[in-house]
């Protein structure tokens, strides 16, 4: 006999002792740096924000002083909290580890998880200031490769009900980061400039969430960027993840047609790049249709790649946004970014990526750079 969702929920539930929440969102909240003071503040929201019984909160936290993670649970009218034997935020075992108390702990008929701190370079997210609290320790960084191996995992274990991947971290809206996490969630959000802190979404989103739980995470990242202040982003981008997965079939005829094309006739002097982290970007729908343009290659490849972009991989994307005021070299960005290396060796740095194995940006990057 085929069930329904519902009665699989039940019979899901009946045969376990933990609770069936409606929706599980997962925090990881690396704030051992300059943006601890925005710690508490967003954990308070949090709290205020949750008014349904059948949603459950989780935020792992790391504070300067902190010693060990914490470990805070919200509920609707409830928050506990514990802290734990580790100690380094910046670990992907630490993060893993998160997940795997979080499957035995509950289960959920769709879950979130919510990358809270800075970017970082391209393969790089949410760090750790102080990842051995009484020495002298660098900087830890998490790595988007591991990361998204470990929330590719869970998602399996959970039955594929993870919804949404939110970056909530400066300059993660790009082609490799979101590529990277495609097989994570149904959907991914981030923004492909600064973003701002602490964010003021999460009272009236979860108040929301608490009426409408039956939303699903495309909807979910919508809810997040109208309930966003202006000023706190520039633009946000959510993305369907199951056409992203597709995306190689659209870029690689394009770069073909590029390549075998007059591709010394090249110029990208020109073209509007931003920096983060001492990484250099560039809007992906300017890049391509520059370079096209310029070589002489088939525009209707470009046209059909720039199409899928906008109509297939690209969920929503919000541009009203006030962070940076107005820039006029910005007003026209897609709402993604991709890596524009500075020269080979930089492009060497992030080969090991996926991205770069299955989108031919290797190939097209070497013919155009020049050392």
């Amino acid at each position: 006999m085929l069930l329904n969702q519902k009665q699989t929920d039940i019979i899901a539930t009946s045969m376990s002792n933990k609770r069936l929440y409606d929706w599980i969102f997962l925090y990881w909240m690396p704030y051992d740096n300059d943006l601890s003071i925005f710690g508490t503040p967003i954990i308070d929201m949090l709290t205020k924000g949750v008014k349904s019984d059948n949603i459950l909160l989780a935020v792992q936290s790391d504070l300067i002083g902190d010693k060990k993670l914490s470990r805070n649970v919200i509920t609707q009218g409830n928050i506990f909290t514990h802290k734990l034997n580790a100690a380094n935020s910046g670990s992907e075992e630490v993060f893993a580890e998160y997940l795997n108390w979080a499957n035995l702990q509950f289960q959920a008929k769709k879950w979130a998880i919510v990358f809270l701190g800075h970017g970082g370079r391209l393969d790089e997210i949410s760090p750790d200031g102080h990842p051995e609290p009484d020495l002298a320790s660098k900087t830890k960084w998490m790595n988007i490769q591991k990361l998204s191996d470990i929330i590719a995992n869970f998602n399996q274990q959970v039955g594929k009900r993870v919804e949404l991947v939110f970056f909530q971290n400066c300059n993660k809206g790009t082609i490799e980061v979101n590529y990277t996490f495609r097989n994570t969630a149904k959907y991914t959000l981030s923004s492909q400039l600064l973003l701002g802190a602490p964010n003021y979404y999460y009272e009236q989103l979860f108040s929301f969430l608490g009426r409408k739980p039956e939303i699903n995470g495309g909807q979910l990242a919508e809810k997040i960027m109208e309930f966003e202040p202006f000023d706190m982003y520039h633009s946000y981008t959510s993305i369907n993840n199951s056409d992203i997965s597709n995306l190689s079939a659209k870029i690689n005829p394009l770069i073909d047609t590029v390549l075998s094309a007059n591709i010394k006739t090249i110029n990208l002097s020109n073209l509007i790049s931003y920096n983060y982290m001492g990484d250099r970007f560039v809007d992906v729908v300017s890049f391509f249709q520059t370079i096209t343009k310029q070589s002489g290659a088939n525009q209707q490849k470009c046209d059909e790649f720039i199409y899928f972009l906008n109509n297939s991989i690209i969920h929503k994307v919000k541009k009203d946004g006030k962070l940076l005021g107005s820039p006029p070299e910005y007003k026209n960005f897609s709402g993604l970014g991709i890596f524009f290396p500075e020269s080979k060796q930089k492009l060497e740095k992030y080969r090991y990526l996926q991205v770069f194995s299955d989108l031919k940006l290797v190939e097209l990057f070497e013919a155009i750079l020049v050392s």
